[in-house]
């Protein structure tokens, strides 16, 4: 597998695009990586329900960047082999290689499961913890790749109204449920002003019955301050 590195000089400014593809779902990915990664490297290796635990956490990281790998190649790919064929290979081959390695987690943590209180229990759950954390680094690399180099170059290439096409495409191809399960991970990862204008879209887009569902999720998965001060962002 081969990531390339794409980090900027510290001193190369970094610019906001208009629409960013990625942002918000990528805080989102960050923060359950970093989750999964440290229910595997604390869970008791004799405890069964901590076992299963992990395993389904797994298996619920592992649905997530399914998902997002599989609106990427559907929407986002056919742009970038026609402007950035060369970011198009690079991107695809991340994702090949990513789901090879995804399977292979999802069986440890179902083997490091069914071994609980056994002798391999500790063994299992440790080596899962590794691969975790070694899957983990390597998928940030590719998330640089993404934010750092393709998006800028991709606004540059097909500009704001061709993205902004690729996100309503993205967003209308989601069905509500996994739509629910989508927010619920990225709303917390995300400061105010993501959240202001994740939500503030909505609410000019979307009927009234579907927002007010959007807001009440958030305010079951925000803390009251931070709920509070959206609020306050949006003027509810």
């Amino acid at each position: 597998m081969t990531i390339t590195d794409a980090s900027t000089a510290p001193t190369t400014r970094f610019e906001l695009v208009a629409l960013d593809l990625y942002r918000d779902i990528h805080k989102g990915i960050r923060s359950e990586l970093f989750a999964v990664t440290e229910s595997a490297g604390r869970a008791d290796s004799s405890d069964a329900v901590a076992g299963a635990d992990v395993a389904a956490h797994v298996r619920s990281v592992v649905a997530l960047l399914d998902s997002h790998a599989e609106h990427e190649d559907r929407i986002i790919e056919p742009s970038l082999q026609v402007h950035l064929p060369a970011i198009a290979e690079q991107v695809n081959a991340d994702h090949v290689a990513f789901e090879r390695r995804c399977q292979r987690l999802v069986e440890l943590a179902d083997e490091a499961a069914a071994t609980v209180a056994t002798p391999e229990a500790r063994r299992l759950g440790h080596l899962l913890y590794l691969d975790l954390a070694a899957f983990t680094g390597a998928y940030l690399a590719h998330q640089d790749l993404e934010e750092r180099v393709l998006m800028p170059a991709l606004a540059e290439a097909v500009g704001f109204e061709a993205c902004l096409g690729m996100h309503q495409a993205i967003v209308g191809s989601i069905p509500p449920d996994e739509m629910a399960r989508s927010l619920a991970i990225m709303l917390p990862a995300m400061n105010v002003d993501d959240r202001t204008e994740l939500l503030g879209g909505m609410r000019a887009g979307a009927p009234a019955e579907v927002f007010d569902g959007v807001w009440n999720l958030a305010g079951s998965v925000l803390a009251g301050p931070e709920h509070a001060a959206l609020a306050a962002r949006l003027g509810l």
